[in-house]
């Protein structure tokens, strides 16, 4: 969810200032960013040997969200509140999914009673994750603004500029999660 926060600010500032395109394509672009440059470099740098049961309940809600988006899409050509709300409920679905099975492994639940005890209190991870939206909400609107700006300046739709450079710029803590998780030997 962490660095997922980018793309849903923009995505949501594009939405309430009637700029549609920048939402639907930040999310997809987001998403090919992830899989084709992020997972990708991540591979190429330390390839490994993949765990497919703790993969088996992502993949299949990831699948399953991809499908619903994509079906919509190209069938309807118009994405509606109740199309919104399933996707949402999808995701809701899929926290309380992956926290119970968290729950019922003892050894994720130790490996987050150790990260704790590292001197990390939830007040403090609070204040930071409080500081670090509040900075994301602000550029999100310079995202949003000056994407709009490009987009009309070189004369291409707003979904162009999205699906390539404002996703590109909504990955980056993806890109520095998976830097940092490399260098960690994670």
């Amino acid at each position: 969810i962490g660095t997922t926060l980018p793309e849903v600010m923009v995505s949501t500032t594009s939405a309430l200032t009637g700029h549609g395109e920048i939402a639907y394509g930040n999310a997809i672009g987001s998403v090919i960013c992830n899989t084709a440059l992020i997972a990708a470099l991540t591979v190429a740098i330390r390839p490994g040997v993949i765990d497919k049961k703790t993969l088996r309940t992502p993949v299949l809600f990831f699948f399953t969200a991809a499908v619903i988006y994509a079906g919509v899409a190209y069938f309807t050509g118009y994405f509606s509140r109740p199309v919104g709300v399933v996707l949402l409920l999808i995701f809701v679905v899929y926290m309380i999914v992956t926290v119970k099975q968290m729950k019922s492994n003892p050894e994720q639940a130790a490996e987050v009673e150790a990260a704790e005890e590292n001197g990390n209190s939830i007040g403090k991870n609070i204040g930071l994750l409080v500081i670090g939206a509040v900075l994301i909400a602000v550029g999100a609107n310079l995202l949003v603004d000056n994407g709009t700006l490009i987009a009309q300046a070189l004369g291409v739709p707003e979904s162009v500029i999205a699906l390539t450079f404002v996703a590109l710029g909504t990955s980056l803590p993806e890109l520095v999660t998976a830097i940092t998780s490399l260098a960690k030997g994670h």
